[in-house]
């Protein structure tokens, strides 16, 4: 049973849970741990009482198949946009939650059908599109982030955070493993991912993980981003034109090592 965990503390998180329990008939349950808890139909929702990015507890509180939470998105070019993404710190650094050099599980098959899902209801002219794998919180039960945001008015529509809150509803009411999709990890490009947005609507490639090409230093991730996920990567989408032709070879020499087919994107 999948779990949609929203925080109160993020007015964006809360507009998207909040048009949520409104669009069906949630029945709220007894409180999780103090946490206010929905059920409808075979979907479970989480009031968080923490900052989203610091719930690691949930891989202890909630048993479930996969987490989906809800949030607002933040761009430092304030563009606009509807996405989602896989968590964990490719570096060092581990500014936003999570731990340094480390990623969550994925759950490729679900994001790309909430994705495909905001495609679909999406009759604005924001992008719906791929993050790169970034920030907390760090679990081993199955997850993502959907977004919404990157200015303050998409932050603040009501009208942008019903549509995720719909989409989210959508893609989870499908039957388990529906649609024909190929679980995958993205290497190169930049934070947004265009290029494997498209070959993810086009060709139904399911994203686990996607690092981006300024951290392509730190190839021994790659097995993590391999191996955490509810489904194993079946091969490495590489964005070529992004990475030196160095960069390349390094690339494809890791995964060969990983035992990982490549395609060029």
């Amino acid at each position: 049973m999948p779990l949609v965990v929203y925080s109160e503390s993020n007015p964006t998180s809360r507009l998207i849970g909040h048009a949520m329990l409104a669009a069906e008939d949630f029945e709220e349950l007894k409180r999780l741990e103090g946490m206010r808890h929905f059920r409808w139909n075979k979907i479970e929702a989480l009031e968080l009482d923490c900052d989203i990015l610091a719930s690691e507890k949930l891989d202890r509180v909630a048993k479930t198949d996969f987490i989906v939470f809800v949030c607002s998105h933040k761009s430092s070019k304030e563009v606009a946009s509807f996405t989602a993404h896989s968590e964990g710190n490719w570096s060092t650094e581990a500014k936003m939650g999570g731990k340094p050099m480390e990623l969550s599980f994925a759950a490729p098959a679900e994001m790309l059908k909430t994705l495909l899902a905001m495609k679909e209801n999406n009759s604005t002219s924001l992008p719906v599109i791929y993050e790169a794998t970034h920030h907390g919180p760090l679990l081993k039960t199955p997850s993502f982030f959907v977004e919404v945001g990157g200015n303050k008015d998409a932050l603040e529509s009501e009208e942008y955070t019903a549509m995720v809150a719909r989409s989210v509803l959508d893609s989870l009411a499908e039957p388990k493993g529906g649609g024909e999709f190929t679980p995958v990890i993205g290497v190169g490009g930049m934070h947004y991912a265009e290029k494997f947005t498209r070959l993810a609507f086009e060709k139904g490639y399911a994203f686990s993980h996607i690092m981006p090409k300024y951290y392509i230093s730190e190839l021994d991730m790659l097995e993590q981003a391999i191996g955490r996920s509810s489904l194993k990567a079946e091969k490495a989408i590489i964005e070529w034109k992004s990475l030196k032709a160095m960069e390349r070879e390094r690339v494809i020499e890791r995964l060969d090592q990983l035992g990982i087919d490549h395609e060029r994107a």
